[in-house]
């Protein structure tokens, strides 16, 4: 199989984040700022063309600015938008208490507001008018390994070993991917992955993984619209 990993575009969060240093006044599911909608509809204008492969099919990240960045692009590709419950970002949505650093579950979503973002939207059982995440808020050491495996297994059970799939995430939860794909238990760097960067992997059966063929590519981007 094949796999092209996409971090969704620049949100409120990642703006805040750059400039001012501090998560003070943060969104617990961030939207996309107007570059980060820039940055989505690019990939989707250019995804076809700059990509070696054709995406059989595309699944998204239920947190709201996975969702906003995956609908132009299955828009694009005419495809149905598969949501998955498990591929949200390290720690799930949560509310932060800025005086304490205490985290609290956020529900996401609900139903109609994530549908109201696509009409391709698939919709996974559980998600209600009241959201997608019931938490507990996620251990960072281990839960999201168990997560990116199980989540890829689930993936490859569903297609084809010929089949290319397209996997709208995050930055963090992008590097349990990378370990995941490339057979990697331990990773004391990081890997830095821009905001819509294409991440692609390819099965190599002469190292029993992935190998990968780019890494936090932006080739649809202006290096004026590169951000992270």
């Amino acid at each position: 199989m094949r796999f092209v990993v996409i971090r969704h575009g620049q949100s409120t969060n990642n703006l805040l984040w750059e400039t001012t240093g501090s998560e003070a006044g943060r969104h617990p599911d961030t939207p996309l700022t107007d570059t980060g909608h820039q940055q989505a509809a690019l990939l989707a204008e250019r995804i076809k063309g700059v990509l070696p492969w054709r995406i059989d099919a595309i699944y998204t990240s239920l947190m709201a600015r996975a969702v906003q960045t995956a609908a132009p692009i299955a828009a694009a590709l005419d495809l149905p938008l598969i949501g998955r419950t498990d591929m949200f970002e390290v720690g799930g949505p949560f509310e932060l208490n800025t005086r304490t650093l205490e985290r609290s579950p956020y529900p996401g979503a609900s139903s109609a507001e994530l549908r109201a973002i696509s009409d391709r939207l698939v919709l996974p059982d559980g998600v209600t008018d009241k959201g997608w995440w019931r938490g507990p808020v996620e251990n960072e050491t281990n839960d999201p390994t168990t997560r990116a495996e199980r989540l890829i297994r689930d993936i490859r059970a569903k297609h084809h070993d010929t089949s290319t799939v397209a996997l709208v995430s995050h930055g963090y939860f992008s590097q349990f991917l990378f370990r995941e794909f490339l057979g990697i238990d331990q990773m004391p760097g990081w890997v830095e992955i821009h905001n819509t960067s294409l991440s692609l992997y390819e099965d190599s059966p002469e190292f029993q993984s992935c190998r990968a063929l780019h890494i936090n590519w932006t080739p649809h981007l202006p290096e004026s619209l590169v951000t992270n």
